[in-house]
């Protein structure tokens, strides 16, 4: 113990040689101790030597379970094999490592490693699995699905390519499309958001995107998706054409009074529809509005307050007819 103090002083110092000396001497006095020979393999750890460090620690593992090794010293082991495994890129193993330490002894700090790691390794995976021809390869077999009506099987090649090439955003669209063919509108929303996101030029993607947003009833939230995809992609044909839609759905052509209550419903789970609403200058404009007609035209000289209104009527709170 004597040596292994000695030991403990020079380590703290960065003295690995004289460390490594202490720890050496400790363990031939003691051969049947892992607890020196684990010393060993931290200075092994510090000083770079990862394989040193593993060979060290599987015979001084080796050492523990014959000598019944208290659990702490054969857990930390452990630990330090998988920390020395990591340094050397072998993950797996390394989550091995900690899985055996954690079954000796729970540690807090094991088990944030071991997760780490595991996410270090879903990345690599990751990395390892993209290809973007590959990609290429399952959106054309894709769109072949989707024209054939198959949207399921269209939904499933479009996901193995994105794990192919997730920064391909024409998988992104594709499958969002298909997605509103299933009418699963949630997942489409989510498509053509990561859609825009990856490439904000692309003026189909905001087309996709306002045309999900009628079908979920929310006009005004169409109305300002359009709005931007023009901002970026200025006469866009498709998006003129989505956006004419949008302004007829607002202006209630062809929607019956039931279709108009049920957006409007729709729309005050929108928050910013609520803040509007429980805006007090608002709420004074629209009190105003209902009295007095007539009042509407003077309100709408401020920006602020006409932005809000257009807002409020393309959303089917305020009807205008």
């Amino acid at each position: 113990e004597a040596e292994k103090a000695m030991g403990n002083d020079k380590y703290k110092t960065k003295d690995f040689a004289g460390a490594m000396a202490h720890y050496e001497k400790a363990h031939s006095l003691d051969p049947t101790s892992m607890v020196y020979m684990n010393n060993i393999a931290a200075v092994h750890f510090a000083e770079g030597k990862y394989q040193e460090c593993i060979d060290q620690v599987e015979k001084a593992l080796e050492v523990g379970k014959e000598n019944r090794a208290a659990f702490t010293d054969i857990g930390k082991a452990y630990a330090r094999l998988g920390n020395a495994l990591v340094k050397l890129g072998r993950l797996e193993e390394a989550v091995k490592a900690y899985d055996s330490s954690l079954m000796e002894v729970k540690d807090g700090q094991v088990e944030l490693k071991r997760k780490s790691v595991l996410r270090m390794k879903e990345d690599r995976d990751e990395q390892a699995y993209i290809d973007p021809e590959k990609a290429e390869e399952e959106r054309q077999k894709g769109n072949q699905l989707f024209k054939d009506g198959k949207w399921v099987d269209a939904i499933a090649a479009y996901t193995e390519g994105i794990r192919r090439d997730p920064k391909n955003h024409l998988l992104y669209s594709n499958r969002g499309q298909t997605y509103i063919k299933v009418m699963d509108l949630g997942s489409a929303l989510r498509d053509c958001d990561t859609c825009i996101r990856l490439k904000p030029d692309f003026p189909r993607a905001y087309a996709r995107k306002a045309n999900v947003q009628l079908l979920c009833k929310q006009a005004h939230k169409a109305k300002e998706t359009v709005e931007e995809g023009l901002a970026v992609c200025p006469g866009d044909p498709e998006l003129k054409q989505v956006g004419a839609k949008v302004q007829q759905s607002i202006m209630g052509v062809g929607v019956s009074q039931e279709e108009r209550e049920a957006r409007a419903q729709e729309a005050m789970k929108d928050p910013a529809i609520v803040n509007i609403m429980q805006d007090p200058v608002m709420r004074d404009v629209l009190n105003e509005m209902q009295t007095n007609p007539a009042a509407a035209q003077k309100h709408m000289m401020d920006p602020d307050i006409a932005r809000k209104i257009e807002t409020l009527i393309a959303a089917g709170i305020i009807q205008t007819r």
